[in-house]
């Protein structure tokens, strides 16, 4: 009887928590799947077919309106060889190159004003934080408002202070009408700057902080030598988002310079717009489409790539 106990029935006991733990495992896995197909459903409803048909559309000539023709890579050869193209990307990678640290660095004076609590600093966190808030339309609509030559605040503000005789009118100057767009991103991006870097320098230890101090170190070399490389990651993301919205770039351009003066501010984006829209070459529009998102994939990976080695470092 022993025998039977530990030689039969012991073994059939053992199998049948192993058993009843797969059995588990494989209703969680299908309830896993379950639960992710939806949003498997809405990336490639949202993502993946629209990404499809831009491979089709770019491999195509595909009017606004009219028959489709397939033409292979030829938007591709004539893409690389547009040189308004070629203008749109220069200037959208010069526009990132002045936006990008005017953001970092304004976002980082701003967060170590506001990083401690005091009072009246959550109004000013506020404050600076709401445009963030606010849509790139909104905020180029009340710009052009302020700059309108006859009515805008900044339109006369030149006058009023005695340095021009009449009004200017910023958006008929290249340079004051890039600097007025600088100034509405600006404007517009500094409160997520602000708020991912200070999250960055609260991540710093105080001890750290007082250690260095007493070491003999300034509150310029605390920052620079110190602060700055343990919140790297903050950084980083404040670079990434605030870079990819500058290579972004539309609203802005595209409600208060229109591409002028002398399609002077015509960006990457605009540049697609008005290929597809206004000038109706859908497939073409394509193709510029699929080489800029390359390029933002390669920006962003650089961009990772260079966190995950100062990681290693």
């Amino acid at each position: 009887m022993s025998g039977l106990l530990t030689g039969g029935v012991a073994p059939s006991i053992r199998r049948r928590p192993a058993a009843t733990s797969r059995r588990r495992s494989a209703r969680d896995r299908r309830t896993g799947l379950l639960l992710v197909v939806p949003a498997l459903a809405l990336v490639a409803v949202v993502f993946v077919a629209p990404l499809a048909l831009s491979v089709v559309m770019s491999l195509s000539d595909w009017p606004l309106l009219g028959e489709r023709t397939f033409v292979g890579f030829d938007n591709y050869t004539r893409l690389f060889a547009d040189p308004q193209a070629r203008q749109a990307i220069v200037f959208t990678l010069g526009f990132a190159a002045v936006v990008t640290p005017l953001t970092l660095v304004a976002g980082l004076v701003l967060a170590l004003l506001v990083q401690h609590r005091r009072r009246g600093i959550g109004l000013v966190r506020t404050a600076v934080f709401v445009p963030v808030a606010i849509g790139f339309a909104s905020a180029s609509y009340l710009f052009l408002a302020l700059t309108n030559s006859s009515t805008g605040v900044f339109g006369r503000l030149l006058t009023d202070l005695g340095i021009t005789e009449r009004p200017v009118d910023w958006l008929l100057r290249p340079r004051l009408a890039m600097l007025l767009v600088v100034l509405v991103t600006l404007w517009k991006t500094v409160g997520f700057a602000m708020i991912a870097l200070m999250n960055g320098l609260h991540s710093v230890g105080r001890d750290v902080e007082e250690a260095a101090r007493v070491d003999g170190a300034g509150a310029l070399r605390i920052l620079l030598q110190i602060k700055l490389p343990m919140m790297r990651d903050s950084v980083a993301f404040a670079a990434t988002f605030t870079a990819i919205g500058a290579f972004l770039a539309f609203d802005q351009f595209y409600i208060l310079t229109g591409g002028g003066p002398s399609n002077s501010t015509i960006t990457a984006v605009y540049r697609i717009y008005n290929t597809a829209f206004i000038q109706g070459q859908l497939g073409y529009a394509a193709a510029m489409s699929l080489v800029f998102l390359v390029f933002l994939l390669i920006v962003t990976g650089a961009q990772l790539a260079l966190l995950r080695r100062g990681r290693v470092t």
